[in-house]
């Protein structure tokens, strides 16, 4: 047998015995998991060695019902089963993101005790069912050399009071260092940015967290705008906010393409419309759809433009014109870096 059907099957017993508060005898456990009465008995034994303390009772007939205790893992009001606690550690890597964040050192704290409840042997033993459920790490970033940094930008937000920063800036050479008033923080695409007002821009800005070198809070208080977050990325495709109004964008997918974008809401405002196939000289009409007609509402495109061009030729703007002369420009450009 698998390793992986071994764990599942062990898992799913453990399931088993801390949802059955009067226990579960030894036939119905192999019968429930298809396996025979031996292989449960191992199992049981495999647990008792790992630090799963598996109990049971006798009925009057000697017959025994086999439980794992309800209580094991009892934290003050809060009760965790087993696979509960074993799940939280194992999707551990799920909060990386958030790492050096107010909501991490929570996080932090709670892995720190149930890591002092689960015996080692049972971590250990369980480790490769994380791997079923496996979340690559391509391009992500790493928050907490930054900690310092975040916690100084949610302190002075809550105290509404205004940073020193000094910035690394990519695109805006502009920011470097400059007085900043934090709204709170927003976390997009695995990176953390902070949202305030720059005294040097006059102007609300998206700053990237790990682009700040150095940030002091300053004694200067600030009143904040009336800016709600979620409305301020509410006509954007990525982190950048758009100036103006929103404008209809109508994108054409085909191929590949088509099903990939259709399986995903990749923003609020998309309207996706399947178009029938269309006729050819030599081929008679297919019976499934062709390609995709994508509409979007966004005020800016920056972002946008980059998604489109990573679908290369099965991706066409239809409208409106001056973005489609600005991506065939930016193709043309690219592709001349080929010759």
């Amino acid at each position: 047998m698998a390793r992986g059907d071994q764990l599942l099957r062990q898992w799913k017993m453990l399931k088993m015995l801390q949802t059955r508060g009067e226990g579960i005898p030894l036939a119905r456990l192999a019968a429930e998991l298809s396996v025979d009465e031996r292989t449960v008995q191992r199992d049981i034994v495999v647990f008792d060695e790992i630090g799963i303390p598996i109990d049971y009772h006798e009925d009057e007939y000697g017959k025994r019902f086999w439980k794992l205790p309800v209580d094991f893992f009892s934290k003050g009001e809060i009760v965790l089963s087993h696979t509960e606690a074993l799940a939280l550690l194992l999707a551990e890597q799920m909060f990386e993101p958030i790492a050096g964040t107010h909501l991490a050192e929570g996080l932090e704290s709670l892995m720190d005790k149930l890591r002092s409840s689960v015996p080692e042997k049972a971590r250990q033993y369980f480790a490769d069912v994380d791997t079923l459920t496996y979340i690559p790490k391509f391009g992500w970033t790493d928050h907490k050399p930054h900690a310092h940094t975040i916690r100084g930008l949610i302190e002075a937000a809550q105290k509404e009071l205004t940073v020193s920063i000094g910035y690394n800036a990519v695109w805006n050479a502009s920011e470097g260092n400059t007085l900043f008033d934090p709204y709170g923080l927003v976390l997009f695409d695995g990176n953390l940015f902070a949202l305030g007002f720059s005294h040097r821009s006059q102007a609300v800005r998206i700053l990237k967290v790990i682009r700040i070198s150095s940030l002091e809070i300053t004694k200067k208080s600030f009143k904040p705008l009336q800016v709600d977050v979620r409305q301020h990325f509410e006509h954007s495709f990525g982190i950048v906010q758009g100036s103006g109004e929103p404008i209809k964008i109508v994108v054409k997918f085909t191929g590949k393409a088509a099903q990939l974008v259709s399986e995903r809401i990749w923003h609020e405002s998309q309207e996706l419309r399947w178009l029938p196939a269309e006729p050819t000289l030599f081929e008679a009409v297919k019976n499934e759809p062709d390609a995709l007609l994508a509409t979007f509402r966004l005020a800016e495109t920056g972002v946008f433009k980059g998604w489109i061009k990573g679908f290369g030729e099965h991706a066409v703007v239809l409208e409106p014109q001056q973005l489609r002369r600005e991506i065939h420009e930016e193709l043309l450009a690219a592709a001349r870096r080929y010759e």
